[in-house]
């Protein structure tokens, strides 16, 4: 087992400042009618540093850290499947308003040049009947 007095490794540092810097990047894009968090609760870094100080063994940490990850991943799952999806749906929608522009463009273009085929062809087959009446 490491000794608790000495540093995280860098991968772990490095782990522990993604987490850090993930959930203050989620604690400022909460709207600000809720309120701060108290001050008292601890970073992950924290929570780490006692656990090693209280002798957990490696088998210990792990489960800690299994356990740690399982949570954040319930706390913040629905938030950012809720922001995957607003960014998703407002990304479709102008899609849709695009694709739905082009198919009215066209298909009026198809209507006209329809309406104009037909209004020719009655106006020859008129044309003719006149002519044969005469």
């Amino acid at each position: 087992m490491a000794d608790p007095h000495e540093p995280p490794a860098p991968e772990t540092e490095e782990i522990l400042d993604k987490a850090n810097a993930l959930l203050a990047r989620h604690r400022g894009a909460l709207p600000s009618t809720r309120g701060e968090p108290p001050v008292d609760i601890p970073v992950l870094t924290e929570i780490l540093q006692e656990a090693t100080a209280a002798g957990y063994t490696e088998a210990q940490l792990e489960q800690l850290e299994r356990d740690l990850r399982l949570e954040l991943l319930a706390l913040l799952g629905p938030e950012f499947e809720r922001l995957v999806e607003a960014k998703v749906h407002d990304r479709i929608g102008a899609k849709i308003e695009e694709v739905m522009g082009l198919a009215r463009k066209v298909l009026e273009a198809e209507v006209r040049t329809a309406v104009r085929d037909a209004l020719g062809e009655v106006i020859a087959v008129e044309t003719e009947r006149l002519k044969a009446g005469k």
